[in-house]
């Protein structure tokens, strides 16, 4: 049976709707209740916010005075050496689990963390500025399922770097006297700044989705435009597409697309989706017969994503002379 990838796209104020017959709709759970947290070492769970930091957390249960009061900034100074254990759990179906893939997708994680799903070591992160991708099918239980992420001191992480180096890099920002903020891919402004005060977070600052889905997905989904002159404008669609199958499978992908003007522009192409990951190319290009317009990228989200059929959201808008 052939599967179908369509993609909507929006340019300037003017949407076009696609039509679709039922599909079996992909399932995402967002994990943000049911959280708690505790110091390493100590056995005192306590309810968290997630997305949050445990600084909010210890403030919102009254183990921290206000930081930003007088000269309070001090005696907050000891969480940053301290290991932090966040934990919730979840609820999975039979049905649930009978869907080709799932995927655990954490958007950010502050910073040094190490990630257990049913007691299985999934991920060891080291970057609060990306996200992390896990496949866990095989991981997941029918019932409850235990999701938990250790956080680790980011000062303590990466003090033996800072002392083995032998010089101080240039951080004024850092309010140490030990300056480690630049051994890691953390937000520099958490070591303190000439304009605020020092706060090394660490915690779940982005929000945690179980997502279900089946056959394929949409990984990425960008615009390249190839050129532009006054009459003709050159773009390529490029999408990268994950197929879950343990063969291979036709598609049919088509990006619609309307301008300004209210024209209606639908360009396919049969695939041929390879297990794992796909590179598909679709060029387009867009004659002016006024002005040329330049286009470019607003906004882009991944909305749902179906047995036959991934809808891709893009909006776009037209500026420029």
């Amino acid at each position: 049976m052939k599967k179908t990838l369509k993609v909507l796209m929006m340019l300037g104020c003017f949407p076009m709707m696609l039509s679709a017959k039922e599909y079996k709709k992909s399932e995402s759970l967002n994990l943000d209740k049911g959280w708690e947290f505790a110091q390493v070492g100590r056995n005192e769970w306590l309810p968290a916010t997630v997305p949050g930091t445990v600084h909010q957390d210890l403030i919102s249960h009254n183990k921290l005075p206000n930081p930003f009061y007088g000269m309070n900034e001090q005696k907050v100074q000891w969480v940053e050496n301290e290991d932090w254990v966040y934990k919730t759990t979840f609820n999975v179906t039979d049905e649930q689990l009978s869907r080709d893939a799932a995927l655990l997708i954490l958007e950010g994680l502050d910073t040094y963390a190490d990630i257990y799903l049913n007691g299985s070591l999934l991920e060891r992160t080291d970057n609060m500025f990306v996200g992390y991708t896990l496949p866990v099918k095989e991981v997941l239980r029918k019932g409850e399922n235990h999701l938990q992420i250790l956080f680790h001191s980011p000062v303590k992480q990466t003090l033996p770097q800072w002392e083995t180096n032998g010089f101080d890099y240039p951080a004024d920002n850092d309010h140490s006297d030990k300056r480690v903020s630049i051994y890691s891919r953390k937000a520099p402004y958490s070591y303190g700044w000439d304009w605020g005060i020092r706060l090394v977070t660490s915690g779940i600052w982005r929000p945690v989705t179980l997502t279900f889905y089946d056959v394929a997905r949409i990984d990425d989904y960008y615009v390249r435009q190839a050129s532009v002159t006054k009459d003709l404008a050159k773009v390529e669609n490029r999408l990268t597409v994950n197929s879950v199958s343990a063969t291979p499978q036709k598609a049919e992908v088509t990006v619609a697309y309307s301008y300004k003007e209210g024209e209606k522009v639908t360009e396919q192409k049969e695939v041929t989706l390879q297990p794992g990951t796909n590179h598909i190319l679709l060029p387009s290009s867009r004659e002016y017969r006024h002005r040329p317009y330049l286009s470019r990228l607003h906004w882009l989200q991944i909305s749902e994503h179906r047995r036959d059929h991934l809808l891709l959201r893009l909006c776009r808008h037209l500026s420029g002379r």
